[in-house]
């Protein structure tokens, strides 16, 4: 036990503790319901993942596929960041504690040789996070269903709701449910003042090229040409 504990607080695997716990964290979140599976994804209105979504996206480790690439006209969803993430922290340290434990037991009490083989350890670990996380998202990506392209003006006339607090006319996020079935999340914004509380739905009614944001209003459910 002390060795395992001198490992998980000794270098280099202390760089990676704290993101384990923060892993730890944010799964128990998950199981109460606390947090969303998709937390950190982003995607814009034609379904391209962007800001960390894309750059895991870029590295191997999830986003969309691009349509060019996918047969049939569709893309395939990119596993959640969250997942990829979890993977990678945990790979990461997992390799560090092996050679953490290896370069413990060396009978050697020079600092520069420990901390250079600290270095490495700390190398390996990532690398092999990378390639496990990469190997593991590819092949999840092949189990998910294509979704379906929902260009930016085929989703005014529909309903959003509004996410991460208020939408204004400065700042607005909305998530909205496209046509292949694919969660996404919006930029929107409103007019003439109004404030749309989070939670609330919303009506998509136009498109704007300037910010490439979506104008929204309050939704009258009694406007609903669908309701019984």
């Amino acid at each position: 036990m002390g060795l395992f504990l001198d490992t998980a607080l000794g270098f280099p695997t202390v760089l990676l503790t704290p993101a384990l716990v923060v892993v730890a964290g944010y799964w128990l979140f998950v199981a109460v319901g606390a947090a969303d599976l998709d937390l950190l994804d982003g995607v814009d209105a034609d379904g391209d993942a962007v800001g960390l979504s894309a750059f895991m996206g870029r590295v191997g480790l999830g986003g969309t596929a691009p349509k060019a690439s996918v047969e049939g006209g569709g893309r395939r969803p990119g596993v959640p960041v969250t997942v990829a993430l979890t993977a990678l922290v945990c790979v990461a340290w997992f390799v560090s504690m092996i050679g953490g434990i290896m370069t413990n037991l060396l009978d050697t009490a020079s600092t520069p040789l420990l901390l250079v083989l600290g270095a490495v350890v700390l190398l390996l670990a990532l690398v092999a996070a990378w390639a496990v996380t990469s190997g593991l998202v590819m092949s999840l990506q092949r189990f998910l269903p294509r979704r379906t392209e929902d260009s930016k003006h085929e989703l005014v006339g529909r309903t959003c709701v509004i996410r991460i607090g208020d939408a204004d006319e400065s700042f607005g996020r909305a998530e909205i449910t496209t046509a292949g079935g694919a969660s996404i999340s919006i930029p929107v914004r409103t007019t003439g003042g109004e404030v749309l509380p989070l939670g609330s739905t919303a009506l998509i009614f136009d498109h704007s090229p300037e910010g490439d944001v979506f104008l929204v209003t309050h939704f009258d459910a009694a406007l609903d040409p669908d309701r019984p």
